[in-house]
């Protein structure tokens, strides 16, 4: 189990970027960087080159979302009582605006200042990713 939670991990963060990197078999070992590549989603619209053009969608946790994603934490995941709520706010924030290898960075980032495990760090991403998506929707975007 312990050889494929890093396996589990990137397909984890991957999936949050709507990339397959897991073949069928749910490894890594052959062929998938190649089906990787061929399954990105293609984007018949270009991103802006300026984030200020265009109506970018918000990004972090807005409104109600932060009280709703702190109790999430608290009430699931008691194991990180001893984190601010200052510190996980900072850190769910930067989940949300974390895209690619900035997302991977952010997890390495959130490890090292909040002492978490790579199973806590998952759930405060997942959790942050979650009302992320939920903010942006209900704001109209």
């Amino acid at each position: 189990m312990y050889k494929r939670l890093p396996v589990l991990a990137l397909c984890l963060a991957t999936a949050a970027l709507g990339i397959s990197a897991c073949d069928d078999s749910g490894d890594n070992r052959s062929g998938a960087p190649a089906r990787a590549a061929s399954t990105a989603p293609s984007s018949p619209k270009s991103p802006p080159a300026d984030p200020s053009e265009g109506d970018a969608e918000p990004r972090g946790l807005t409104g109600a979302t932060p009280a709703f994603f702190l109790k999430t934490i608290r009430d699931h995941y008691p194991d990180m009582d001893h984190i601010s709520d200052e510190k996980l706010l900072a850190h769910g924030n930067a989940f949300c605006a974390a895209e690619g290898q900035a997302l991977a960075d952010q997890a390495k980032r959130t490890m090292k200042e909040l002492g978490t495990t790579p199973k806590q760090t998952a759930r405060i991403m997942g959790s942050a990713h979650g009302y992320c998506r939920l903010g942006s929707t209900q704001s109209g975007n």
